[in-house]
C-alpha cells in the first residue's frame, strides 16, 4: 500500500510538472510569431514533400516488393504521424544534449529533484510539428476512405497502443546514441546523422538485404516501427509482427 501510494504521488508530480512544460512551451511558440510562422510553413512542406516522394517512387509500377501504391502511401502518410509524435515531445530535448554538456549545465541537472532523463528529454515541446501530425492524419483518412477500409474500435485502439509503442523505440534509441555526447561532447552533429537515420524507416523491410537487414531489423529496429502498424490497420500484421514490436519497444525502453 505505501509503495503505491509513493507511486501515484510521483506520477501526480511528474504530471504538474508537464503540465506546466506544456503551458510554457506553448506560451513561448506564441511569443515568436515569425518562428511560429516559418516553422509551420516548414513543417507543411516536409510532410507533403514525404507523401509527393513516394507518389514519385511509384508513379510507374504499380507494386513494389509485394506492397501496393496504395499501401506505400498509407506507409508514408504514417511515416508522418509517428515521427511527428517524436519530433514534437522530445527532438528539441536531444538536440541540446550536446550544447547542454558542452557547457557545463549537466550537473546542474544532474542535483535538481527531479529525475535527470525526464528533463532533458521532455524539456522542449514544438508545437508546430503537429502540422506533420495533422498532414498526415488527413492523408491517411484519405486512404481509408479511397480503399473502403473496415475502421473498427478495437482497431483504433490497437493502432494508438501501436503507435506508441513505435515512439518508444525512437525514444530508446535516440537516447542509446545521445548519451555517446556524455563521453565525446563535441559530437554536436549526432542528431543530424539520426534525423537521416530516420528515412529509412519510411520504406517497407523487404527492400534492405543482407547485413543492412539484420542491423536495421535486429540492433536497430527501425524498419518495423513504421510496418507495422500498417499493416496493422491493413488487417496483414501477424501475431508476431505485434509481439516483435512491443517486445522491442520495451526492452529498449
Amino acid at each position: 500500500t505505501v509503495i503505491m501510494k509513493n507511486f501515484i504521488k510521483t506520477i501526480n508530480h511528474y504530471r504538474r510538472v508537464y503540465w506546466m512544460l506544456l503551458r510554457l512551451n506553448l506560451l513561448k511558440m506564441f511569443t515568436y510569431s515569425a518562428d511560429l510562422i516559418s516553422s509551420s510553413i516548414a513543417h507543411t512542406i516536409w510532410a507533403s514533400f514525404t507523401i509527393i516522394q513516394m507518389l514519385l517512387l511509384t508513379s510507374k509500377t504499380s507494386h513494389v516488393f509485394g506492397w501496393s501504391r496504395d499501401e506505400l502511401l498509407i506507409l508514408a502518410a504514417m511515416y508522418n504521424i509517428i515521427y511527428s509524435f517524436f519530433y514534437m515531445f522530445f527532438s528539441r530535448g536531444f538536440n541540446s544534449f550536446s550544447t547542454t554538456i558542452h557547457f557545463g549545465r549537466l550537473d546542474g541537472i544532474l542535483t535538481k529533484p527531479i529525475d535527470s532523463q525526464f528533463i532533458m528529454t521532455c524539456l522542449y515541446i514544438t508545437y508546430t510539428h503537429a502540422i506533420r501530425l495533422i498532414v498526415g492524419m488527413s492523408f491517411l483518412i484519405y486512404m481509408i476512405m479511397y480503399l473502403h477500409l473496415q475502421i473498427t474500435p478495437m482497431l483504433v485502439v490497437g493502432f494508438i497502443f501501436l503507435v506508441i509503442f513505435s515512439v518508444m523505440i525512437i525514444y530508446s534509441y535516440w537516447m542509446l546514441v545521445m548519451t555517446l555526447t556524455i563521453w565525446f561532447p563535441k559530437l554536436s552533429n549526432l542528431t543530424d546523422l539520426l534525423y537521416q537515420v530516420n528515412q529509412v524507416s519510411k520504406f517497407p523491410q523487404e527492400i534492405y538485404r543482407g547485413a543492412s537487414n539484420y542491423l536495421l531489423f535486429t540492433l536497430f529496429p527501425l524498419t518495423i516501427i513504421i510496418v507495422t502498424p500498417v499493416k496493422y490497420l491493413l488487417q496483414k500484421a501477424l501475431l508476431g509482427d505485434i509481439f516483435l514490436l512491443m517486445i522491442f519497444a520495451c526492452g529498449m525502453l
